[in-house]
């Protein structure tokens, strides 16, 4: 049996396995033929997995992150009543196994999921690591002590829209994606993915019966807010979501949130909100009283081609923001002189 084959099998077998690290998901989201795995076996059992997805950029051979996949990295199967020390030790001899047997790529990027804490060894094997941050809340099944770590703010939002929205529970995936794509329009940004790809996506989670989407609906029948949420037994993730534009004002996003919340308090433990790297996105989640979780994304540039394209296109973007703040503050001294 092969790596793929052993680790469908141990995906079976483990819940712990995170969702978004499933062999189904990367089946949904890069395609059976363009992910692949690592396995650390001792005993001929499993102890530890690495999955991949790797993929062409241009000239360059790279691993990088699927789509939807805020982490992705190594699960490992630690040995019950582990000391501290030993634990460190059994981590640095699997990351090794690992890292030597990783695909010679030109460039390697994925971000680990927040549980791993160290990457010395990475680092030691001349790795890269850059922090970035998720806010999670903690112990859904609590959900007083959750409303009660709500800021006042927030939850006067959730009360004004209680007295105008209600809550509708859908499996309308193309109504899903045009509320979706109001919010990039709203900023100016191209959607990143169409509606196939998400059909195909949802229809590997409904399979599952792990996903739900949630409607804002006013009584005019406008749609002001919705979401899009996945999970496992242990953790849910706020995959996607969007809001009319022309609808903000209503606390839509703050109502549909929370009875996001209470609804999955019955199916999983905790709820990712899937990111918080973008301001006003962290001041929101913040609001929730989320609780923030560093993760690391751990990089390495191989290809000599690759690291002369990749510091070109830094320093290019240096100099363009030194030309853009230079003639913003020229722009600015001839307007005073005027």
């Amino acid at each position: 049996m092969d790596e793929k084959s052993k680790y469908r099998e141990l995906c079976r077998r483990h819940s712990d396995i995170p969702l978004v690290n499933q062999d189904w998901w990367l089946d949904a989201t890069v395609g059976e033929s363009n992910w692949d795995v690592l396995l650390v076996e001792r005993g001929g059992e499993v102890v530890a997995s690495l999955p991949y997805h790797r993929t062409k950029k241009l000239l360059f051979d790279v691993i990088e992150m699927p789509y939807l996949t805020l982490t992705m990295g190594i699960w490992i199967k630690y040995p019950k009543g582990q000391k501290y020390a030993t634990r460190l030790s059994y981590e640095k001899e699997i990351y090794l196994e690992l890292i030597d047997r990783l695909p010679k790529v030109d460039y390697y990027t994925q971000h680990f999921h927040w549980h791993i804490t160290n990457w010395s060894t990475f680092y030691w094997r001349g790795f890269r690591q850059t922090t970035r941050y998720t806010y999670v809340l903690e112990n859904l099944q609590d959900t007083e002590r959750l409303y009660a770590n709500l800021k006042e703010k927030t939850r006067n939002e959730i009360r004004k829209a209680e007295k105008q929205l209600r809550i509708v529970e859908s499996d309308d995936i193309e109504a899903f994606h045009r509320i979706n794509e109001m919010t990039f329009e709203r900023q100016g940004v191209k959607m990143p993915h169409t509606l196939e790809f998400i059909r195909k996506v949802d229809k590997a989670c409904r399979e599952r019966n792990c996903r739900k989407i949630w409607f804002a609906v006013d009584r005019e029948g406008r749609v002001h807010s919705a979401v899009y949420i996945v999970w496992d037994e242990h953790c849910a993730y706020y995959l996607l979501g969007g809001g009319d534009p022309e609808l903000r004002k209503s606390g839509a996003s703050s109502l549909l949130l929370w009875e996001a919340v209470k609804r999955l308090s019955g199916v999983t433990k905790n709820l990712d909100l899937y990111g918080g790297m973008h301001e006003p996105v962290e001041t929101f989640f913040r609001s929730f009283g989320a609780v923030q979780k560093p993760y690391f994304q751990i990089s390495k540039i191989n290809g000599k081609l690759f690291k002369f394209a990749y510091y070109l296109k830094q320093a290019i973007s240096q100099v363009t923001a030194v030309v853009t703040t230079v003639s913003l503050y020229t722009n600015i001294n001839q307007g005073m002189m005027v």
